[in-house]
């Protein structure tokens, strides 16, 4: 049996492919990939409503979404906030787009040095500290609101806007 110059190329080729490097890893990144741009393009669909019905940069509709629905999570806890995440691709990303904020400047620094009273208006002083600095009018965020409602009422399982409406309970 001969061996031809292509044959042995392709067999040290073979040989030299390391065994983890296999078809259906490379698969399962390529499915992986496709997954994550198909959120992004979802979330971008939210994002994009916001910033054309709002005159919003990317930045602001990203930071602004994060920081009211932020606020949704710690009012709401994991468990009921888990269904409003489910049905809004690329949620994390938004969570992660909410600007630092200075604990004791802006109205939630002042508020968390009033007691009680002041710890439970903290969650909405804090999106509009984040509004702020983000360079957005607080005048925004009731449309931006309805916005993300009405796009669970369409995307959403049942009940997600109402539990949206709960957890932003303290700037409604």
């Amino acid at each position: 049996m001969k061996l031809t110059t292509v044959g042995l190329v392709a067999i040290t080729a073979l040989m030299s492919t390391p065994a983890s490097a296999g078809i259906l890893d490379q698969l399962g990144q390529a499915t992986d990939t496709k997954k994550q741009q198909t959120e992004q393009a979802e979330s971008s669909d939210l994002v994009g409503s916001v910033m054309s019905q709002l005159g919003l940069s990317q930045n602001q509709a990203e930071g602004g979404l994060g920081s009211l629905l932020s606020l949704a999570q710690s009012s709401l806890g994991s468990n009921d906030f888990s269904s409003i995440a489910d049905s809004i691709p690329g949620v994390d990303g938004l969570l992660g787009a909410v600007p630092e904020l200075d604990g004791d400047s802006g109205m939630s620094g002042l508020l968390s040095k009033a007691g009680g009273l002041g710890e439970s208006l903290q969650g909405g002083a804090m999106v509009y500290d984040a509004f702020e600095k983000l360079g957005i009018s607080k005048d925004l965020a009731a449309p931006m609101i309805d916005i993300v409602k009405s796009y669970l009422d369409t995307n959403g399982s049942a009940g997600t806007s109402d539990l949206l409406m709960k957890g932003l309970g303290a700037i409604l």
